[in-house]
This record gives structure tokens, sequence and C-alpha cells, in this order.
């Protein structure tokens, strides 16, 4: 095993706070805003703050699912920026653009098809036509998305992660301004309701998009990586292999928001008070898990370049030391939700049956967040170590075999409702965690025995 000393301890937790750190401010610029329109939703009443819940989940199932390919770029970046590699980095980054146009008119056109399914599961006939308006309006904006998603994960790859905190911070009000006006009818615009939520983010991606695009056209620190360079826009063999090293991670994270938005259309089928419940638990959740998946982001960039440079052990101490913080944070967050879920409850709506069924359903996430925070880093640290089809099976086996029966049979066959449904999703990501994090210390193990077979081998031809 690798032994956490002192001095790697400092050096490694300076690195991954000095990466981390603003993408943490990032993600958590980046939930405020779906925290802000739970609240606006939930002024228009009950069947809004629904479809937007709904309608957020689908979007986020799908867009995950792209995402996940173009995330191969920043542990693929990473390794090139601790090899040297400085002008394949640009390539890389032009062929993710490629793919996530592709990704787009996918995901485009799926999003503004939802309706007719929606009412085949039975979901009430205005919530499914409200959230058809929400994904119909925010499509609008999927590939400005995945552009921007693209120039981040290339950004994150070389450490550069400030510059992504900037245009977000900066779009935080922003975006909570243009989904006011346009959801509420101000300045002199008809009011639009939840397809002006879904239409003020769809503006708002674009921005995004064309902040980062100005920034890496202007920034000297990226001219190295001729990332504008007008040839080679199409290379088959690296598409390829984007492809095959983020497929799995796009299905792996396919696989965990399909069954939280799973989840989501389960409890519509309870009824309007158990669906915005479950939206107010799971738009906190989401703010706390932030903080361990910003962490649990800088992980692939500093694991990664470590294997870049071929520094093995330093890879995989940064690991360990990783899913330390990411624990420990996950448990003070874990802690604060369980104790105050009335206090949270309340800050989300003032429906006394509402808050409630969520301070109920708070103490079930508490545990939630603690395995999400742990399995999360472990995801990401294996990233790093371009490991992802093993960790996809684990996590099919997990979240589908285990979290989605679990969470019906408890939920729905055997009558405990929401309680059920969200034992049985908490009790998912904590056995994710354990899964995820076996598989690391098994690679770990795997690379630190043929570490020291290379040692040894170079010992005896020294002699």
């Amino acid at each position: 095993m690798y032994k956490l000393t002192g001095a790697y301890l400092g050096q490694d937790l300076r690195k991954i706070m000095a990466i981390g750190l603003p993408l943490v401010a990032n993600n958590l610029s980046s939930i405020a805003i779906n925290v802000a329109d739970t609240r606006m939703a939930s002024e228009l009443g009950t069947s809004q703050l629904a479809a937007v819940a709904i309608g957020s989940g689908i979007w986020i199932a799908l867009f995950l699912l792209g995402l996940g390919v173009i995330m191969a770029l920043g542990p693929t970046v990473a390794q090139h920026y601790g090899a040297g590699r400085l002008e394949e980095i640009g390539h890389e980054t032009r062929q993710s653009l490629v793919v996530g146009l592709g990704l787009s008119l996918v995901v485009f056109f799926a999003m503004r098809s939802f309706e007719p399914f929606l009412l085949h599961l039975g979901i009430d006939p205005e919530v499914s036509a409200l959230a058809q308006e929400y994904l119909s309006a925010l499509s609008w904006g999927v590939f400005a998305a995945y552009g921007y998603h693209t120039f981040k994960q290339m950004s994150e790859g070389v450490g550069r992660t400030i510059p992504i905190m900037v245009v977000m911070c900066t779009m935080l009000p922003v975006n909570v301004a243009l989904n006011y006006v346009l959801m509420f009818g101000k300045l002199g615009i008809e009011p639009m309701g939840v397809a002006g939520c879904g239409l003020g983010n769809s503006i708002s991606f674009w921005i995004m998009f064309a902040m980062l695009v100005t920034y890496s056209l202007t920034s000297q620190y990226y001219r190295s990586f001729k990332i504008f360079k007008l040839s080679s826009w199409i290379d088959w063999p690296v598409l390829r292999r984007l492809v095959s090293l983020g497929m799995p991670i796009g299905l792996s994270l396919f696989l965990q928001s399909g069954l939280f938005t799973t989840v989501a259309l389960l409890m519509a089928t309870l009824g309007t008070v158990a669906v915005a419940a479950h939206q107010v638990v799971l738009s906190y959740s989401g703010l706390v898990f932030m903080v361990p998946l910003g962490l649990a982001m800088a992980l692939t960039v500093c694991v990664g370049q470590e294997i870049g440079r071929g520094d093995t052990r330093s890879a995989i101490r940064i690991g360990y030391t990783g899913l330390i913080i990411c624990a420990l944070v996950s448990t003070v967050a874990s802690a604060t939700t369980f104790f105050y879920a009335p206090v949270i409850a309340q800050l989300y709506t003032s429906d006394p049956s509402v808050i409630a069924l969520s301070t109920h359903l708070f103490r079930l996430a508490a545990l939630l967040q603690f395995g999400d925070g742990i399995q999360v880093a472990a995801a990401f640290v294996l990233r790093g170590l371009k490991d992802t089809r093993i960790p996809l099976m684990l996590n099919a086996v997990n979240y589908w075999g285990f979290g989605f029966v679990l969470a019906y049979v408890l939920g729905m066959s055997l009558g405990y409702g929401a309680t059920g449904v969200w034992l049985g999703l908490s009790l998912s990501l904590c056995t994710g965690a354990i899964l995820l994090t076996g598989r690391f210390v098994f690679l770990a193990r795997n690379m630190q025995d043929d570490d020291s077979i290379k040692q040894t081998n170079n010992s005896l031809l020294e002699r």
C-alpha cells in the first residue's frame, strides 16, 4: 500500500484544492440555477414544479449520455499535458467538438418527442404537456451545451479551472434573471411559464459557450495547443478512440441519471405532492453533491497528469488522498442534512404537505449523500486511469440490478411509497461507493506490483 505521509498529503491536498476549488464554485453556481428554477417553478404551482422535475430529469439523463463521451477528453488531455504533447491537446479537442455536434442532433430530436412516452406511463396529461414545453424550449441549447463542455474538459485537463469558474459564476445571475423574466413575463414579455425556464437555460448555454471559446482564442496559454488549426478536423482513428473511451463513461452516467429519472417518474405516479417533495430533496442533495463532485473532477486531472508523466506511485497516492477528502466532506454534508431536514425543507416550499414528506425523505437522503460523495471520487479516479469499462459493468449491475429493483419493490410492490423508493435509491449509491472503491484498490495493488517488478528489473540491469 502507498503511505500517505504528512509531506505528500500536504502536497497532494494543495494540488487537488488548486484545481478542485474553482470547480466546486463552478458546480455550486450551476446547481444554484437548478435550485432557482425549482423555487420559481413552485411559485407557478405544483403541476409546474412537477413538470420541471420530470423535464429536467429527462434532460439530464439524455445530456449525460452524450457528455460522458465528451468527458473522455479530460483524462486524455491530462495525460497529453503530463507527457508534454501539447499540439495533441488541440487535435483531440477538435475531434471532441465533432463528436459533440453528432450527439447534439440525436439529443435534440429525442427531447422534442417525449410527451407520448410520458402519457404512456400514466403521468397526468397537464404535467406531461408542461414537461414537453420545457424540453422543447431547452432543446435549442443542446449543441452549445456540448460545445461548452468540450472546452471545459480541455481546460480541466491542463489544470486551468479558474476560467471555467469565472464563466459559470458570471452566468449565475444572468441565467436566473433570464429565467425569471421569461417565466413570469417581465419587461413587456408575455409569461411563458415552464417553457420560459427551458428557453432561458438554452440561451445561457450559448452565452457560456461563446465566453469559453473567446477565452481560448485570446489566451496566450492555449496558443501552443493550436486548438483552432484549420486542418485535420476529422481524424477517424482519434474519433473512434475517444468514443471507445467515453462511451462507457456516458453509459455509466446514463445508468445513474436514468435511475434518478425513473425514480422521478415512479414518484409522479404517487401524486403531485410526492413528486414535488422528491424534487425538493433531489435539488438540495444535488446542491451539496457539487462539493465532492468538484474535488472528484480534480482527481481525474491530477491522476491523469501523473500517469502522463509516468509516475504511477504519485497517481495512486493522489487517488487515495482524494477518496479520503471526499469521504470527509460527504460525512459533514450527510450529518447536516439529517439534523436540519425540517429547516431545509421550509427553504424550498411553503406547502405543509410537501414540507412534511420532504423532511422525512431528507433523513434517507443523508445516507445517499454519504455514498454519492465516495462513489463519485472513486469513479473520477478510475477515469484518470482510463479505466471505464469495468466501472460501467459494476454500475449497470448496481444501479439497475440492485437499486431500481429495490426501489420498485419497496416503494411500489410493498406499498412503502416515497419512503421505499428513496431507501432503495440511497442504498444503491452506498453499494456503488463500495464497488468502485474496491475496483480502484484492486487496480492500485496491481499497478504497485508492476511498479515493483520494473524497479527490480532496473536494479538488476544496473548491476
